[in-house]
């Protein structure tokens, strides 16, 4: 008999609803008389059902490969399962001989073997979804101890057997999830025995920094895989190399240098929406952030300087550190929704002592979570024991405040609001701002000036990861009305400086007249359409570079009080009719108000040139990189970028076409590298008179 049998008959049921669900299991059970074994060897087990060849080896279920197009685990894969019980003389799972003793078989799951099995990264993920359950089920059963993490968005499910290593866990989680979430499922049943708790211990990881010395080896090995993820992704993305790309992001060598440990952690989950044709998939993010490794494994190979190698490294150190107590200004409040699904609200504050800007930040990673209302969240949710709604219009003291690096604020209980009171700007409090040192950053009263210092803020570096959304307190000195613009199909709401020049805040909107964008449109026309009502002195808005453009969004209007666009007083309640009525009232010529901005060819252009240059990289990967292919997509772009005067770009995408087969993938990220840093830098407001 096959040695594999006893490894696989072994299964329980638990195992198996643990990795799949009752209803697949109860049909395999079913269809286990019809399968049919072609080879049982010591290496392979090989059975087929209804026309599917399943293969089973010495890793376990969780690799067991099958023929069906399941993406997932399969009932055929149950079924020869179910198959290999009767092989071994056991219809049902046979009981152990002695009582497992679960105590001692989740003891010798240690800080020790957690750490190798998942790395630093996969243990603080665990130890962050273990904080995030509210409630946990530990059921022991004959063989399988099964446990259940139940969290707002989501149950995790995860079944331990009675003997194995990490790898013999199993679950139904996505393949990049499994680590983490295996883990805390171990940690909540230790803690259930009364275990000692295991922590992440952040001198060791400082220590650990301190020492920083990256590994040629490892990260030649690193830069061969981000390489063949671009030939290979694009055209036959493959689990093989998503799982490749998993271990090195998870290897210790790899957590000493966060940022790339992350950045390896996006191209997998990149590689894994492609080969999933997920909707939500973006190739020329997928692109960006192969290109953005490459450069980065290129710089950290090839520097010697200490301090510029940690700062390509990045930090190593807990999500939250503490900043002490804090006085902070609200500036407003915004809601958002991401294309995953995600939705919250997020509290905007500013350090007057410091200007550093801050954020606290309600959310769920579903709008499937019915529970959660951000609007709701934002009235009466309790942070810091008091509201978003009353914190962000207001000024205060935040005491044992913790914050990321990011300048996102930590919702620990820990921390208290004190000394609370209403915020009430004025025209000459905001003007002040534009002369004091640490706040010109914020307040801008000169679109010049403004340009000027978000072009500086969002240039692109290698050293540093790019800063997010950035809001700023707007002083102009003359509002024009807000205007349709049919060209960017956007909102365009002209402001004007003192000097008289122009910039335009901008909101997007839909057609069906539903989403954010209605609702700000609705409460940006109630605010300002009632020719009797007093225009704000002073906007709130956030900046972001958007394609080779960079943007402006109101999100808060300042006058006689605090107006936040997501959460007004008075609004009409947005629909198609509603919108529909405004378009068609904001469709008029505002040039008596306001010049129109100027076309800028040259951006314009330069735009196109870039972007043609991207999706002509991301075809020859899809392509394969043949030879064809250089000839068809390369060539020309190789001329025009000569042609267009962008003479290095024109070097690079030559390079990538006289490259040799097994440099040519390190060629074309380099292009592409080039390609994103220029888009970068073309980023700026524009500023017209």
């Amino acid at each position: 008999m096959s040695a594999l049998i006893p490894l696989y008959a072994q299964i329980d049921d638990a195992a198996l609803e643990a990795m799949a669900s009752k209803g697949i299991v109860r049909r395999a059970r079913a269809d286990a008389a019809n399968v049919t074994f072609e080879a049982l060897d010591a290496d392979e087990i090989v059975g087929t059902i209804e026309g599917a060849t399943v293969r089973l080896d010495a890793k376990g279920l969780a690799k067991a490969r099958c023929t069906c197009p399941a993406a997932t685990l399969c009932r055929h894969k149950l079924a020869v399962v179910f198959a290999l019980r009767t092989q071994a003389g056991a219809p049902a799972a046979a009981a152990p001989v002695a009582e497992i003793d679960w105590p001692g078989r989740l003891a010798t799951f240690d800080r020790k073997i957690l750490l190798k099995a998942v790395g630093k990264t996969g243990l603080r993920e665990a130890l962050r979804l273990l904080a995030l359950t509210e409630a946990m089920t530990i059921d022991a059963g004959q063989a399988t101890l099964k446990v259940v993490l139940r969290l707002k968005a989501e149950e995790i499910e995860v079944a331990i057997p009675g003997q194995g290593d990490f790898g013999s866990v199993v679950s139904g989680l996505a393949e990049r999830r499994r680590p983490a979430g295996h883990a805390a499922a171990i940690l909540a049943a230790r803690r259930h025995f009364g275990h000692d708790a295991i922590e992440i211990d952040d001198a060791e990881a400082a220590s650990e920094q301190a020492t920083l010395a990256p590994d040629p080896a490892l990260l030649g090995i690193m830069q061969d895989v981000v390489c063949r993820a671009y030939a290979q992704g694009f055209a036959v993305p493959s689990r093989a190399l998503e799982e490749r790309l998993m271990l090195l992001a998870v290897s210790s060598r790899a957590e000493a240098m966060p940022r790339l440990s992350a950045s390896l952690r996006r191209v997998a989950e990149g590689l894994e929406q492609r080969r999933a044709r997920n909707v939500n998939h973006d190739p020329v993010e997928l692109l960006r952030e192969l290109a953005f490794a490459h450069a980065l494994l290129f710089a950290v190979s090839q520097t010697k300087d200490d301090a510029r190698l940690r700062k390509l490294a990045g930090t190593v150190r807990a999500e939250y550190e503490p900043i002490g107590d804090v006085e902070l200004i609200g500036l407003g409040a915004t809601m958002f929704e991401t294309i995953t699904g995600a939705a919250g609200v997020t509290g905007h504050f500013v350090e007057p002592a410091t200007g550093r800007r801050l954020t606290a930040t309600l959310a769920r990673s579903t709008t499937h979570d019915t529970r959660f209302d951000p609007r709701d969240g934002y009235r009466n949710q309790a942070v810091w024991g008091q509201t978003l709604a009353r914190l962000s219009s207001s000024t205060f003291r935040l005491t044992g405040a913790q914050a990321s690096s990011t300048g996102r604020l930590s919702l620990s209980q820990t921390s208290r609001a004190e000394t609370i009171q209403p915020f009430k700007p004025s025209r000459e409090l905001v003007a002040n701002w534009t002369q004091d040192a640490s706040l010109a950053a914020l307040a801008h009263a000169s679109w010049p000036m403004l340009a000027d210092h978000l072009s500086r803020c969002f240039a692109p570096t290698l050293d540093a990861p790019p800063p997010s959304a950035q809001p700023l307190v707007l002083l102009p000195s003359r509002i024009a009305p807000v205007a349709f613009d049919d060209l960017s199909q956007r909102l365009r709401w002209p402001l004007m400086d003192a000097s008289g020049a122009w910039i335009a805040l901008t909101l997007e909107h839909d057609d069906e007249g539903r989403g954010l964008g209605a609702r700000r449109i609705a409460a940006l026309e109630a605010a300002l359409g009632d020719g009797g009502t007093k225009r704000p002195f002073a906007i709130v808005a956030i900046a972001r570079p958007e394609a080779g453009k960079m943007v402006l969004e109101p999100i808060a209007l300042w006058g006689d009080g605090q107006m936040a666009l997501d959460f007004p007083e008075r609004a009409p309640t947005p629909g198609k009719d509603v919108v529909s009525r405004l378009m068609a009232g904001l469709r008029r010529t505002v040039a008596q108000f306001a010049p129109p901005p100027p076309a800028d060819l040259s951006v314009r252009q330069t735009a196109r040139l870039l972007q043609g240059g991207l999706d002509a990289l991301i075809g020859f990967a899809e392509a394969g990189l043949h030879a064809s292919a250089r000839d068809r997509l390369l060539a020309p772009l190789a001329k025009t970028y000569q042609l267009a005067s962008l003479a290095p770009l024109a070097h690079l995408v030559s390079r990538t076409i006289a490259s040799h087969d097994s440099d040519t993938s390190a060629a074309a990220l380099a292009t592409a590298q080039g390609l994103f840093t220029l888009q970068g830098f073309t980023s700026r407001l524009q500023v017209w008179t």
